[in-house]
């Protein structure tokens, strides 16, 4: 049994075909319920971002790529074939650390970005609320939701902000105690303001609108982020309503004056407004930040705060990957346990372990004996533990050619308390 990857990523794939692969997560528990049951893999769980398409399944042998690939061709009418430059494959060790890096954020389109972490979280929840995680799926998510969150504590690979559209979103939320509360506005339909859109759609906003000139094109996105399309002409009261706006128009003027904002701001009351202005000339006239509660940030604000932190967390690599492997080490450590034969070993360890507890125990009156009576005791111990164990040890080997051999070996080296080495305490055994 072993783990494979089968994905695509911003690296590999421009997203005409990311979005030909993409499992928006309604779609999700249908696909686990068919890897498992049509297509022969053990377990499975899929990451879908807008940056990345992947399959994790648990296979025995060959035949689980094989059966990842068929599944994509038939779910997702692709070519598998013809879209084999995309993809990567990944077994083993080399898939454990992918899903360390995805989950730390160092192959990330925006390094170290935070939401990645809660796509992953998510993946593990999908696939074991549908029973695809098990155990070799269920421990690889969870020791890289561990990787990732070491990363971002004990490194600076988080800190800061390094993208347009992470820096308006961060900033953000230092405006705004809770980014759930508040409603935001798109105002035009340029590419980046909407990449902004989709990670404030990420941090749960209460809701999202879209302003437009022409009306279908808002529809168009608001459908897209779930939002409400909004009457362009109606800006000023649509901003007494918004928290948040993000303007990215290809208009040639400003399109919010201080006269409309100052409106606005009678109707909220005091409550601040969070303005972002990506538009190149720009939406907003700058002397709004004369008005109370007014925060604003243009596309040069907001690029120096990116350019300020990029540098500082690339120096941080060095130090995630520390922890990554770190974290490798004990996974393999872990997976490699399973097999049948260091489970016999380790069973065996754990006998003479106790042999040779019991025999310290008593060494006081053993020592009365005569060497011989001595050996014989000993021998006598050895042999009650080796029938003891007989049994034991002719199932472990008849579970490691079972489909779920490494589920049943697991089982069998809990019980005996294996994880936990051999050579722990046996104090009232």
């Amino acid at each position: 049994m072993q783990i494979l990857t089968l994905g695509l990523n911003h690296h590999t794939a421009p997203v005409e075909i990311r979005e030909r692969l993409a499992f928006p997560e309604n779609d999700q528990p249908q696909a686990l319920t068919r890897l498992l049951e049509e297509y022969g893999l053990s377990e499975a769980a899929i990451l879908s971002t807008c940056n990345r398409s992947e399959l994790y399944v648990a296979v025995d042998g060959e035949r689980g790529l094989d059966g990842a690939q068929r599944f994509l061709a038939d779910t997702r009418a692709v070519d598998v074939q013809q879209l084999q430059s995309h993809f990567y494959t990944l077994r083993g060790e080399d898939a454990a650390t992918h899903l360390f890096r995805v989950a730390c954020g160092v192959d990330s389109l925006v390094l170290g970005e935070s939401q990645i972490l809660k796509q992953v979280r998510t993946a593990l929840d999908t696939a074991q609320q549908h029973g695809s995680a098990r155990l070799l799926l269920n421990e690889l998510f969870q020791r890289s939701l561990r990787t990732g969150k070491r990363a971002r504590s004990e490194t600076d690979i988080g800190r800061g902000h390094l993208s347009i559209s992470t820096a308006a979103v961060e900033l953000a939320g230092q405006v705004f105690d809770d980014l759930e509360a508040c409603h935001a506005m798109l105002l035009g339909a340029g590419e980046m303001g909407e990449l902004t859109a989709q990670y404030l759609v990420d941090a749960d906003v209460a809701s999202l609108r879209v302003a437009n000139r022409t009306l279908a094109r808002a529809q168009e996105l608001a459908a897209r982020f779930s939002g409400q399309a909004v009457d362009f002409n109606d800006l000023a009261n649509q901003l007494a309503e918004t928290d948040i706006v993000l303007s990215s128009t290809s208009a040639p003027g400003f399109v919010v004056t201080p006269q409309m904002l100052g409106q606005a701001m009678q109707q909220r009351r005091g409550r601040p407004i969070f303005l972002i202005d990506i538009a190149v000339p720009r939406d907003i006239d700058p002397a709004v930040r004369e008005i109370d509660n007014v925060f604003l940030f243009d596309i040069d604000d907001l690029q120096q705060v990116v350019a300020s932190n990029k540098q500082e967390r690339e120096r941080e690599i060095a130090k995630v990957q520390l922890i990554i492997e770190d974290e490798l080490r004990d996974f393999l450590h872990w997976f490699n346990a399973l097999g049948a034969g260091p489970l016999i070993r380790d069973l065996r360890q754990r006998a003479a372990d106790l042999q040779h507890v019991e025999l310290q125990r008593w060494n006081a009156k053993l020592e009365r004996l005569s060497e011989e009576d001595r050996k014989l005791v000993e021998g006598i111990l050895r042999g009650y533990a080796n029938k003891l164990l007989h049994e034991p040890l002719v199932q472990v080997r008849q579970f490691a050619n079972d489909d779920d051999s490494y589920i049943r070996l697991d089982t069998v080296r809990r019980l005996f308390d294996l994880n936990n080495g051999a050579n722990g305490s046996t104090e009232g055994d």
